[in-house]
């Protein structure tokens, strides 16, 4: 089994999710900039699974919590991503990378969305991976031990 402090598995998860944090917030003020709004559900979902859960993933992940924190991150940066990839590569509209005008802000927007897409990639491998090198262990699991330093 590989072996990774758990100490080290919160490290990582924290700068996966503050990058992500960072790159969104940036993509959003593109959005803002250019005009290009979401429905009021594609914002809840931006508030909510993009935003929220990962810092809740990630303070999870420095507590007892550990494999809900792994669990959610998992799975918020695996939505986010089809999320991002749906409405800025696949479906026809102002969201597109193609429909962005050739300005400071399009090439911001193109650029954060494709971020965006690798960042939240990263995530739900991460979350993935640090469940999956967990599984099937005893009492000392990986998440189970007390953070080591």
């Amino acid at each position: 089994m590989i072996c990774v402090s758990m100490s080290r598995v919160a490290k990582y998860v924290t700068a996966i999710v503050v990058a992500d944090l960072l790159v969104s917030i940036v993509h959003g003020l593109a959005h803002r900039e250019l005009g290009v709004f979401l429905t009021s559900s594609g914002s809840v979902f931006v508030i909510v699974v993009i935003l929220i859960l990962p810092l809740v993933a990630m303070a999870l992940v420095w507590t007892s919590q550990k494999r809900p924190g792994l669990i959610i991150l998992s799975i918020s940066m695996f939505g986010s991503l089809l999320f991002g990839l749906y409405h800025h590569f696949l479906a026809a509209g102002v969201d597109h990378v193609h429909s962005q005008p050739a300005n400071q802000w399009g090439v911001t927007f193109i650029v954060t969305a494709y971020l965006v897409l690798i960042t939240e990639a990263i995530g739900a491998y991460a979350g993935i991976h640090f469940l999956w090198i967990d599984r099937g262990t005893s009492s000392k699991s990986l998440l189970s031990v007390k953070n080591e330093k």
